[in-house]
């Protein structure tokens, strides 16, 4: 399947090769390109979408009155890695199997943005989050890490400032120096919207000394996401009787809007407004009820991240060319990431590619083309299927039921318009199976999965399974995790774990989280680092159980150095759990997780994040 992706990157050598006698008008022609990515930021979180009146974002909707917002803007998935994957390549992830979270890294062989760029001559730059380069290794439990050959550079990046929280790979410092080892491993403690911001700016002032010289930069900012965080001076101007994690939403979406303010302003200041493009896109709707949520809002859409009802899929869509773009439009018709790639390819004078799923927005946004850029848009994600012709969305959960729904109605996706409507539904349908023929895996989607049932039974359906609640969380120790001979401290980005002792006699330090009630088996996943990992376990005792018995522990590897590591281990729980315990090695040191999530049969995640609160 990958093969296919071979040919358009031969034709695009060739195209460079050809055309490079005419590279310097090509270069005098060529807009700069900004893309701008948030992180589980909800549709409502845009002052100008009017949701939320405590939503404060004056240069964001300074951006949307000088160029385009996009009212249905579209995302091609409910979850940050192939929502990301879809965006840097601008060819549905599907097609090449990253389908979700735990199906990367991105392949090779497939062409990004910034590889299409770079053959018109563009310099490229990359800042924050990355996620593509995550993969795992079949040893023992399923484990992701970063893969050093999947990192930003591998795919087409100059330039980069790969990270999310406090730990970057560089190939250049703030200052501007590159550095000779890069990728380098740096660390800056501040808060992560304002250094990332930094990265983003250190990029354009080394494109100052060539202002005829195209780019591309690639600006993942990690927020509103989890951990959240208390930044100032925009905490203190939140409304002080919102709940908290509200207000630390708003305080960290008021600072991607400032970061906005500032790019802007470097743009001016270079002389480089007007052959500039921007656009602002976040990567999926925000986590409400069953995942560990970020403050963000999607009202009044539907749903939440994980779920491809608008509320997972439809988020802030932004786009600006001053002077190019007219001002204070707002674009009614669907729109997908997707169309960023195919937007800027055809920009740069590239010829048009196949394999670029998006739609080239210019001839529509200037009026030159008067038909919606797509005739339909389509996902498929875990056990979900759907496909949108605006205004109907045909969503298949897996093969246990299926909706019709109007979406250009308030709720709209409440109401099954299936039995009143079976001729849509039968089209819609045959388009979506014609389309599902052409991904990497052919045909329909994934087994249902249970926590689809769950997303669905919250938000859509309520006949379809009563949801179960999440496990409750008892006084005591963190969030109900209490540490036996040692000690639990909240960091800015999650727990550690302190020992009480050192050496042969100390007693074995493990946590422990009583008052559970999961039905086996049991799968827990921990994102977790350190700096002496080893041999580690988790034990657990059942409902049918008076305490801990040998049988029932699972060995694990807990994972060593700087960057956070996540891994799976399977609980082969029979029963119900209701104690769990994991036990790192007794050589173990500077243990620290970020979070921990149980999946048990047919029930929801309960899942705990942790990180200092303001």
């Amino acid at each position: 399947m990958l093969a296919k992706f071979m040919e358009p990157l031969k034709a695009v050598f060739l195209f460079a090769l050809i055309g490079w006698i005419s590279l310097p008008a090509c270069l005098s022609a060529a807009p700069n390109v900004l893309l701008i990515y948030s992180d589980d930021h909800g549709w409502a979180d845009l002052a100008l979408q009017g949701a939320d009146p405590d939503v404060r974002t004056p240069n964001l909707d300074q951006l949307a009155h000088d160029g385009v917002r996009f009212s249905r803007g579209y995302v091609s998935a409910p979850q940050c890695v192939p929502s990301r994957a879809g965006v840097i390549t601008g060819t549905h992830q599907n097609r090449f199997g990253v389908d979700d979270n735990h199906k990367g890294p991105l392949p090779l062989e497939v062409l990004t943005l910034p590889e299409r760029l770079k053959q018109a001559g563009y310099v490229t730059g990359m800042c924050g989050k990355w996620h593509l380069d995550l993969g795992s290794k079949k040893e023992g439990p399923r484990t992701l890490r970063v893969l050093p050959d999947h990192m930003p550079h591998r795919h087409g990046f100059d330039e980069y400032w790969r990270g999310e929280l406090r730990q970057y790979y560089a190939s250049h410092g703030l200052d501007g120096k590159p550095f000779e080892d890069a990728p380098k491993l740096v660390s800056d403690d501040r808060f992560r919207i304002t250094v990332q911001t930094e990265a983003a700016l250190s990029f354009l002032d080394r494109r100052a000394a060539k202002p005829e010289v195209p780019w591309f930069l690639y600006l993942a900012w990690y927020a509103p996401h989890v951990p959240l965080e208390s930044p100032e001076p925009w905490f203190s101007k939140t409304p002080d009787h919102l709940p908290k994690e509200r207000r630390q939403a708003l305080a960290m979406i008021a600072a991607m809007d400032d970061g906005i303010g500032r790019l802007r302003t470097k743009l001016k200041e270079m002389g480089v407004e007007k052959n500039t493009l921007i656009f602002f896109i976040g990567d999926n709707g925000a986590p409400l009820k069953r995942g560990a949520w970020n403050g963000s809002l999607n009202a009044p859409l539907i749903g939440e991240k994980g779920m491809l009802t608008d509320g997972g899929v439809r988020v802030p869509f932004v786009a600006a060319w001053p002077g190019k773009i007219p001002p204070r439009k707002v674009y009614e018709q669907p729109v997908m990431n997707l169309d960023v790639a195919a937007t800027a390819v055809a920009l740069a004078g590239l010829p048009h590619d196949q394999a670029l799923d998006g739609v080239n927005l210019m001839p529509h946004l200037l009026g030159e083309n008067k038909t919606a850029p797509h005739e339909a848009l389509f996902w498929r994600w875990r056990s979900q299927a759907a496909v949108l012709e605006h205004p109907w969305k045909l969503i298949h959960l897996g093969d246990k039921e299926s909706y019709l729904f109007d979406v250009s109605q308030p709720g709209g996706e409440t109401e099954n318009l299936l039995a009143k409507h079976p001729e849509i539904a039968a089209r819609l349908d045959a388009k979506l199976k014609a389309w599902s023929q052409e991904l990497h895996r052919p045909g329909a989607a994934e087994p249902l999965h249970p926590q689809d049932v769950v997303f669905f039974a919250d938000h859509v359906d309520a006949k379809l399974a009563p949801a179960p609640p999440l496990a409750a969380v008892e006084p005591g120790g963190v969030q109900g995790w209490l540490c036996r001979n040692g000690t639990l401290e909240t960091t800015d980005t999650g727990l550690r774990i302190v020992p009480q002792g050192r050496g042969t006699k100390a007693a074995r330090v493990f946590i422990t989280r009583p008052g559970l009630s999961v039905a086996g088996p049991v799968e827990i996943t921990l994102r977790a680092r350190a700096k002496k990992g080893g041999a580690a376990r988790v034990s657990w005792r059942t409902k049918a159980e008076s305490d801990f018995l040998p049988a029932n522990e699972s060995p694990f590897q807990w994972p060593a150095g700087e960057v956070w590591q996540e891994l799976k281990v399977l609980l082969p729980i029979q029963g119900r759990l209701i104690h769990l315990r994991i036990t790192p090695g007794a050589e173990a040191a500077d243990l620290e997780i970020q979070s921990i999530e149980l999946k048990g049969k047919n029930e929801a995640l309960t899942h705990w994040e942790f990180g200092r609160a303001p």
